[in-house]
This record gives structure tokens, sequence and C-alpha cells, in this order.
């Protein structure tokens, strides 16, 4: 196989027709990249769980670029292009989407909300910009504690430097989707949310929010082109809880938002957008002088037993057996986790 990308959590290999996703023990918060530690079995609890949620989607007849289990801590997939937009004039320009292109990514970023939780962004959002109730189809400002039926979906930038969430009249000048592929997009993530929020209440498991990606298929005869799921499925592109504690990355957030790095990020991001530059990670650490620092020996054993312990679940839930050994169970973690939070 030959290494084609390296990302911050996966690698991404050539084999054939098709590409492999291997999983390691990195991990990425706040879009800083490549953390200061590893996390010990995490790689083979997201390969293996990826794995099995687009099984199960693909039982509810939801199709994605999913192939195979290609070993213990990887999935084979099929190839998907990515064309990066054009940094100009202190902009993106997406220019090269208007030839309409498949087996393409879409570039946006795709998140649901089944619920909103303290300290959301979304609240602060529509204060600041009411007309973008309407986007939403909502009528007044939601608080902490409104649950969506079905799910809240938006849209966010995919391949900058900085996620940004974007207005349908963004996303239209953009000119990257249809009226009708962004419509069959709302619609396929509020049904692929749906089916995953019923799998995790069989085992006691919260899912408040994540966020899907997508690939443009084959052109159809109406001239709009059919999309599928890519990328990855599992606690890091989900917000979930069990007992009220955060069973996702959202642990891994938790910590780092204690932290003056985290203070120091949110306000290079600041610094960025003002000079309309993306180079606020350099901002960051040379101009505020501040690194993430590591995770604590407890911390990290934490981590790996929330992956593992989660793995365990959803394969009981599809009748399959345990991948990690029994002491990676629910109970067990959230002992430990409410010791740190």
């Amino acid at each position: 196989m030959n290494l084609i990308y390296r990302g911050s959590v996966k690698d991404i290999y050539e084999k054939g027709q098709s590409l492999v996703f291997k999983y390691s023990h990195r991990y990425s918060v706040f879009d800083w990249g490549e953390m200061p530690n590893e996390i010990p079995q995490k790689g083979e609890a997201l390969a293996i769980m990826a794995g099995l949620f687009f099984e199960y989607l693909k039982s509810k007849n939801v199709h994605s670029h999913f192939v195979a289990q290609e070993s213990s801590d990887a999935i084979s997939v099929k190839r998907v292009d990515v064309i990066r937009p054009l940094w100009r004039n202190g902009r993106y320009e997406y220019t090269a989407y208007a030839n309409r292109p498949q087996q393409t990514l879409v570039p946006l970023e795709v998140i649901f909300r089944f619920l909103l939780g303290q300290g959301n962004s979304l609240e602060g959002r529509l204060k600041k910009n009411p007309a973008y109730l309407e986007d939403l189809g909502l009528e007044d400002i939601p608080n902490s504690t409104h649950k969506f039926s079905p799910p809240l979906v938006e849209f966010s930038t995919k391949l900058e430097a900085s996620d940004r969430y974007l207005t349908r009249a963004e996303i239209e000048s953009l000119q990257v989707v249809s009226h009708e592929e962004l419509s069959r997009i709302r619609a396929l993530t509020r049904e692929v949310a749906t089916h995953l929020e019923s799998l995790f209440a069989s085992f006691g498991v919260k899912l408040w929010d994540g966020k899907f990606e997508y690939a443009f298929g084959q052109q159809r005869p109406d001239g709009n082109r059919d999309l599928f799921l890519v990328d990855s499925i599992g606690p890091d592109e989900l917000r979930l809880t069990y007992d009220g504690l955060p069973l996702s990355k959202e642990f891994l957030r938790q910590i780092y938002t204690k932290t003056p790095w985290y203070d120091a990020v949110k306000k290079a991001k600041e610094i960025a957008n003002e000079r309309g530059t993306e180079e606020w990670k350099e901002i960051c650490m040379k101009e505020l002088g501040e690194k993430p620092p590591a995770l604590t020996a407890e911390q990290i054993e934490t981590a790996s037993l929330l992956y593992k312990s989660l793995a365990n679940e959803v394969a009981m839930a599809m009748g399959r057996e345990k991948p990690f050994e029994a002491i990676a169970n629910l109970k067990n973690w959230s002992a430990r986790c409410a010791s740190l939070l």
C-alpha cells in the first residue's frame, strides 16, 4: 500500500481501486491537528466502530463509501477525489466545483442536532443573526433544553483552515451544490441521524449531535448527482453521553477547555480573521506562546477505556462479539470519567 495522506487521526493509503483508512492512536481537538499524546487502542476501536456503523446503515438502505473491514485498525473504502478551494486575496474560491464533478467530496460539513445543551454555540449565533432562524426553519431562538425532532441540520465549510458556519445564501454563492442536492443532503442527514439515535438508545446512550460528510456520485437523468456517506462515523464525529457524562471526543475537549491553550486558540482565530490569514496556529504558538499540554496518565487511560467500551457496546448491539476485554464497559468507564470531570 502507498501512503497518500497523513491526517491528525488517520492515515490514508492507496490499494488498487480503493483507499484504506488506517486509524491511529492520535487525536485532535479544536482544529489543532495532532496533539501531544496517543491514546492506546483508540485506532482499533475507531476502525471497528466505523465498519459496524456503515454496515448498520447499509441494512437501512443508506449508501456509503465503505467496502470492507481491512484489519483490526483499518477499513477499505471507495476512492473519491478531494478538490480543495484556493486561497486568494484573503478568501477561499470554489470555482473548480462549477464543472459539477462526480465521485468527489462535497466540500461541506453537515451538522445535525437533536439537543443543544448548556454552552452551545447556536443560541449565541442566532442572537447575533436572527435572520438565520428562517434558514433553520425556526420561529424562536431555542434554549439549551430544546429537543429537535427531526434533528436540526446546519452546514459549515470542510476544507478551509478553520470551519465556519454557512447560511443558505452563502452556500448558494459558493455554487458547489444544486438546490435539489442540498435538500437531499439535509433529508439524508436527518434519516441517518435518526437511525443512529435508535441504535445508541438500545444500550442507554444518548446521541446529542454530530457531523457527517458526503460525496457526489454519478449524475442522474434529472441533472443532479447521487450522494453517499464518506469519511468515518464514531465518537470523534458524534456527541454522546452516558449517565450525563461525555462518551465521545467531548471528554477530551472538556479537559482542554480548562487550559490556557484553549483560550489562546480562540484568541488566535479572532486575530487571524481580523488579519485575513488562515495561519491561526502560528499566531497561537509564536505570538501567544501557547501549545496544547500533554494529558496525564489517568486521562489517557480513561480516554482509552471510553473508545474500547463504546466499541464493545456497539458490537453487542449488532449481535457481534466484544472486540475488547470485558472490563471495557460503560459502567467502569463512567466511574473513572466522573472522577476526572
